[in-house]
């Protein structure tokens, strides 16, 4: 069956060629950032459900952001803002197996910790796809992995289809001056021809070892250190990782914060070839405001965002990769409509904090492939459900695959050679060639 399934995929590919973008950047706010005091505020609600912030007009005449939000509501008739996001969880780790993966549903037997029976990150799914260009990897997540008490959140690896497909994970803080020297820099006697010697030495003793060389763990642990010596080896690669190219007042324009200097770098990366970036704008559950909502959004968490995401705007236009590149604000879910309010299976909230909330939430796109000065979708006059067409995480993994030329029908087969279809959802439509808002105007 697998091999009918690889040979009607093959028969079906040249039926599907989209034009490819060069890269998608995810910038993922780890922990579920509240939709309320960012990008779908209720200033008419109750005090309890539109809380303390107040709410700041945009360059979409209508639309209205949170208040401290005010440089991404100057350019704001510039993107897609999505009010109607959903999923099926509550607990940060399976909504971002889910968002990760692009599932509504992750397979049967998976957990709150990583393992090799998970959904594939969209980025193994898109090296699993399509060949990978030499001497720089097909997608990579910064500046970290997304844990909690020592375990790994599932989705942030290939899962299924085997380690050789894994994202590379780029640990460390974007801002340090040594940032760049602390991942590609060899020691100095692994340096220039030394490296190719040792190289070289290590074949040879890979050769004589024919039965690691006979298993799959053996194949993957060569083809990683083959990986690995392209990067190192690669002067393009090097340059995208080095932040001090940057002109200065680029940098300083993003912020000299990880958010800020880590959506610089991924824009880099992926001018330099990588296909899908993953920017965790934050540490492990950073969004996660169950108390202390209002403090934590003022004074730490939305003026690095606000400055960082402007300013990638005004950078895919001064680059001229406005067409070229696809990027996407999101978090794995929303905070709960009412200030104080636990819902059940979240973690319980303080009475300045706001839960989880799965109900509904926000995204904003921007770049190839989406419209501009538009909002898709709305929630109800409390925030807590959506009351036009919701959109799921597969949804978004169809726009994200099918933006790198990956035929989100496609059947691909995981390490054991069963076969799974890459996606299941139906693109969002970001384009919205008539820029139509599905929300009334907000006083």
């Amino acid at each position: 069956m697998a091999d009918i399934l690889r040979c009607q995929a093959a028969a079906a590919s040249p039926l599907w060629q989209p034009k490819p973008v060069r890269g998608v950047i995810l910038a993922f706010c780890p922990g579920g950032p509240s939709h309320l005091e960012t990008f779908d505020p209720k200033p008419d609600a109750p005090r309890e459900v539109r809380g303390e912030f107040e709410t700041i007009p945009s360059a979409i005449p209508g639309v209205r952001l949170g208040e401290y939000l005010p440089e991404l509501a100057r350019c704001l008739d510039r993107v897609t803002v999505v009010r109607s996001m959903k999923t099926t969880s509550p607990v940060h780790e399976l909504a971002v197996h889910r968002l990760l993966g692009g599932v509504t549903e992750p397979p049967s037997g998976t957990g709150v910790a990583a393992t090799r029976n998970d959904r594939p990150h969209l980025g193994a799914l898109v090296a699993a796809s399509r060949l990978e260009s030499k001497g720089i990897p097909t997608s990579v997540i910064l500046p970290g992995r997304l844990t909690f008490e020592g375990a790994t959140f599932p989705g942030q690896n290939a899962g299924f289809l085997g380690s050789r497909f894994d994202p590379w994970h780029l640990v460390g803080d974007p801002s340090d001056p040594e940032f760049a020297a602390s991942i590609l820099d060899l020691p100095a006697d692994l340096a220039g021809d030394r490296t190719q010697t040792r190289s070289a030495w290590l074949d040879l003793v890979d050769a004589q070892r024919r039965d690691l060389d006979r298993s799959l763990s053996g194949r993957q642990l060569d083809e990683f250190r083959g990986r690995a010596m392209d990067v190192l080896a690669s002067g393009r690669s090097r340059r995208a990782f080095d932040l001090s190219r940057e002109d200065p007042r680029i940098r300083d324009r993003y912020g000299r914060t990880p958010m800020g200097q880590g959506l610089l770098l991924g824009l880099r990366l992926v001018e330099a070839g990588v296909s899908l970036v993953q920017v965790n704008l934050g540490e492990s559950n950073v969004w996660d405001t169950h108390e202390n909502n209002f403090g934590r959004l003022r004074n730490i968490l939305l003026p690095p965002f606000d400055r960082a995401v402007s300013a990638m705007i005004d950078d895919l236009e001064r680059r001229g990769l406005w067409d070229e590149v696809l990027v996407i604000v999101t978090g794995e879910f929303g905070r709960t409509p009412r200030v104080g309010q636990p819902i059940k299976g979240g973690a319980g909230a303080k009475p300045d904090g706001r839960d989880h909330w799965p109900g509904v939430f926000s995204l904003l796109a921007f770049g190839a492939g989406v419209g501009r000065g538009q909002v898709l979708g709305a929630s109800d006059r409390l925030a807590a459900f959506p009351t036009s067409p919701s959109y799921s995480p597969a949804d978004l993994a169809a726009n994200v695959l099918a933006a790198l030329g990956v035929d989100p029908s496609r059947m691909l087969t995981d390490a054991l050679g069963r076969p799974f279809p890459v996606n299941s959802g139906t693109p969002i439509p970001l384009r919205g060639s008539m820029h139509q808002r599905d929300t009334e105007p907000q006083k």
